[in-house]
């Protein structure tokens, strides 16, 4: 059976490929579907387009965003291409956003996680963005167990609104929060925490939000 690093190799492959690729399809995403109603995002798992300008992808989280769902049987959206567009920041004409809005209709789902990538700071190891809570639609347990999960596998160092609120708009985690009544959250993991050569460290935050995730379902 491969390993951690093995699986993340692998299913990292597709989104390096698909970067040097030109667009032959006109769905830039791919979804997978599960049983427990929580529904995984990595928007920025190839480069985007914002305001006129290439960013660069959060490497890895597309990856991350595939093993959590096939380990929980859990539901995930992922970028494929970069179609001259940003599905986390763009407001009109997103339709990667609108077949969030379609998975959580459609299954049921009870929890969006958004996943992202940040920097490496002294500041925290990731910071979940929550919009002071609004996010959650009142249902702040899912936070609380979440941090929980996180603090249980030794990642200790964790902002709440710290640099990445999800307060407006442009980001999924409000647009889907305002949108629906299921619990939201938007989660920066520092690139430590998203380098195979630190792989003990990925597979901790992995295994925190595989515990989280089962406890939901």
């Amino acid at each position: 059976m491969e390993n951690l690093k093995q699986r993340i190799e692998s299913y990292n492959k597709k989104f390096d490929e698909y970067e040097n690729k030109p667009l032959k399809e006109e769905q830039t995403f791919e979804v997978i579907e599960g049983k427990i109603p929580v529904l995984l995002s990595a928007p920025h798992s190839v480069r985007q387009l914002r305001e006129g300008k290439i960013k660069g992808k959060d490497r890895y989280t597309g990856a991350i965003t595939i093993e959590l769902a096939k380990q929980t049987n859990s539901f995930a959206i992922y970028k494929t291409y970069n179609n001259q567009d940003d599905a986390s920041y763009d407001i009109e004409n997103n339709e990667y956003k609108e077949k969030v809005l379609e998975l959580i209709n459609k299954h049921n789902i009870k929890v969006f996680l958004d996943i992202h990538g940040a920097k490496d700071t002294d500041e925290f190891d990731v910071d979940i963005g929550t919009d002071e809570k609004r996010n959650l639609n009142g249902k702040t347990q899912i936070l609380e167990n979440l941090i929980k999960n996180l603090n249980e596998k030794g990642i200790t160092k964790i902002g709440i609104d710290k640099k990445f609120k999800a307060c407006t708009m442009h980001t999924l985690t409000k647009k889907i929060a305002s949108s629906t009544n299921i619990a939201c959250m938007q989660i920066e993991i520092t690139r430590k925490y998203r380098d195979l050569e630190q792989v003990e460290k990925m597979e901790k935050i992995i295994n925190a939000i595989k515990s989280w995730i089962k406890e939901i379902g």
